[in-house]
């Protein structure tokens, strides 16, 4: 999928055991609980994956649930949570972070989120 207007566009969706992964058309992915709708959280993998992007790329609908899901949604829901901090790394850092991120169908502050917490948690 192209910009459509400079908007973000789903791109490709993948699913993990509790969380599905949206991959955007600007390479970001967003990690969304299935827990984020009650529908979806009861849903089975197999209704999950029975998936199709409505409005070239605006949004999911789930046909086996009849759900649907937008990315303005999931940012609005989802955005008031988060805090945006700096950083200084080596120049090669965030691509080697960002290669290993994408191998695990993750974001790069999901990879960064969950390595302090694990440091911090040892």
């Amino acid at each position: 999928m192209s910009i459509l207007n400079n908007k973000l566009l789903i791109k490709s969706v993948g699913f993990g055991d509790d969380k599905m992964y949206i991959e955007l058309n600007s390479t970001r992915v967003l990690t969304v609980p299935y827990t984020y709708t009650k529908r979806l959280n009861s849903a089975t993998n197999k209704e999950l994956k029975n998936y199709r992007l409505i409005a070239n790329g605006v949004g999911i609908h789930f046909e086996d649930i009849d759900e649907d899901i937008s990315i303005e949604g999931i940012i609005r829901d989802f955005g008031n949570e988060t805090k945006r901090i700096n950083i200084s790394v080596q120049a090669n850092f965030l691509d080697i972070a960002d290669n290993y991120a994408k191998e695990h169908h993750i974001s790069r502050s999901a990879l960064f989120q969950k390595a302090t917490l694990d440091y911090m948690a040892s």
